[in-house]
């Protein structure tokens, strides 16, 4: 059934078998516009929600519980464990098709859980003593479970409903801008909290946690401001599905040979690099020293910066090249930056640096591919592609168990070997358990790009060297403007100060 708008343009409302009306006409002009800038803005505070929640702050709290190199292994699985609730989540979806609600309902709990993992365990801690840690340390990796289990439910909902909004022959370069306007506010609050962890440094156990813990309630003001934005966006409903269709939906993913050869590659990726969050920040913080801030700095703001130059060129790349030849590079790409973590050390820590910016930029192309693939096969325009949310949920699961058990492994092998060193010639410094993850890291990657990248086709999609041509044209552009726009900007202030010379030379 169609009715026609005040603009004369057809919109597609959706009638159920009993009548009631539950689509809704999708944005278009100025409605579509102020719809995405809302959802930019949203970002905005949600970036600076994920820099505060994560890295340095989480690591600190969880060595002010004495966590064990399994617990931080355990603390690494957790997210990906707490994606199994994308799977009934899905069904939900797909039942009511109310995408929105579905999503304010997982997405507000998210934030305010941070509230619980703040303060629960430092009070246990504070009452019970050491005697309390384990206690602690129990209350929050379980808070933590169920704060991702909300963004396993909310994930789902938000990517079909942002599917069906954003014109697919823009997608890769709004999302790619949206994350940049994300850059705006992250690189401030990750200097400031850097900037306050260290000025706590020398302090007991007890009160760096409070101070982490601070940090921890901030950020969920600014979460709960990210999804507050989201009121404001139009609802698209989709139409409910029941019985049979409803679970041909969620298993049609099962059937889609390419699908399932691109979460195999971003699954096996994905276990991977999951000894590269908390090891990392570990390696650098606890084996070498380095300061929170330079951490933060290391780790945060410059591979931040590194994705304001990249995240344009991955963007373009998406919608012009095709997602195939960015997996190619990306993947190739990470294998020796993997490596070069066993390089860094206290005598070369400018290396961290080298190897932190260009393995933020190949992975930043992998996320965008994936986002694109799955954004792609999730909406509810194409009537040969049913499977809706469950694309979502079936990816998720995929690459999260992948990463869960990712974790866990290179937890025990990190706990197995903690004593562990080797140190074959003299002059070097000796190999410890963090080599091991770091070496089997870059293998794994190697792997996947060797195993999965010949089976995924993807007709659309430009030979990967003219995709690299095109990359690196636009990464040259692109610093060339950068390096540029200063003498720009004093040849623009000249001519407004003395419009004479123009006219001398005329």
């Amino acid at each position: 059934m169609s009715v026609v708008t005040e603009a004369g343009a057809a919109e597609d409302r959706r009638v159920p078998m009993d009548g009631r009306v539950i689509g809704a006409p999708r944005p278009k002009g100025p409605a579509l516009r102020r719809a995405m800038g809302l959802v930019t803005v949203a970002w905005i505070f949600g970036s600076v929600w994920t820099v505060a929640i994560s890295g340095t702050p989480l690591t600190l709290f969880a060595r002010g519980l004495h966590a064990s190199n399994f617990e931080f292994g355990v603390l690494a699985a957790i997210p990906f464990l707490a994606s199994f609730a994308s799977l009934p989540a899905s069904l939900w979806i797909e039942r009511s098709g109310l995408r929105k609600n579905i999503f304010l309902k997982g997405l507000f709990p998210n934030r305010l859980l941070w509230i619980p993992i703040a303060i629960v365990p430092l009070a246990v801690v504070h009452y019970y003593g050491d005697a309390g840690r384990g206690a602690a340390m129990l209350s929050f990796l379980l808070f933590l479970l169920l704060m991702h289990c909300g963004q396993a439910i909310g994930g789902p909902a938000w990517m079909a409903w942002m599917s069906d909004m954003v014109p697919e022959r823009i997608r890769g370069r709004y999302f790619s801008r949206r994350r940049q306007w994300g850059i705006v506010s992250v690189i401030p609050a990750a200097i400031i909290v850097g900037f306050v962890l260290d000025r706590h440094s020398s302090a007991p156990p007890m009160q760096m946690m409070g101070v982490v813990a601070m940090i921890f309630l901030i950020a969920a003001a600014f979460g709960l401001a990210d999804i507050s934005l989201f009121f404001a966006v139009p609802n698209i409903p989709k139409p409910p599905r029941r019985g049979a269709h409803l679970f041909k939906s969620l298993a049609e993913p099962l059937h889609n040979k390419q699908f399932l050869y691109f979460a195999g590659f971003v699954g096996l990726m994905t276990f991977a690099v999951a000894s590269q969050g908390q090891f990392v920040t570990l390696y650098l913080t606890q084996k070498l020293g380095i300061a929170n801030l330079k951490a933060q700095f290391m780790l945060l703001v410059i591979p931040f910066l590194a994705q304001l130059v990249m995240l344009p060129v991955w963007g373009k790349m998406a919608d012009r090249m095709g997602k195939k030849p960015m997996l190619a590079i990306s993947s190739l790409g990470l294998v020796p930056i993997g490596l070069g973590w066993v390089l860094v050390s206290s005598g070369t820590v400018w290396l961290g640096y080298v190897v932190s910016v260009l393995g933020t930029a190949m992975w930043t192309g992998l996320e965008i591919a994936n986002f694109n693939f799955v954004l792609e096969m999730s909406g509810s325009d194409d009537e040969q592609r049913s499977g809706g949310t469950s694309y979502v949920a079936i990816n998720s699961v995929i690459i999260n168990l992948a990463g869960c058990v990712g974790g866990l492994t290179f937890g025990v092998v990190a706990q197995w070997l903690r004593d562990w060193s080797w140190q074959p010639i003299a002059s070097i410094r000796p190999a410890t358990f963090y080599d091991v993850l770091f070496i089997s890291s870059a293998m794994l990657r190697l792997l996947a790009a060797v195993l999965f990248l010949p089976l995924i086709h993807e007709p659309a999609a430009r030979p990967t060297r003219e995709a690299l041509r095109f990359m690196t044209a636009n990464i040259y552009n692109n610093l060339f403007n950068a390096m540029l726009l200063p003498m720009r900007m004093l040849r623009a202030n000249a001519r407004e100060s003395y419009p004479e010379s123009d006219e001398l030379k005329k």
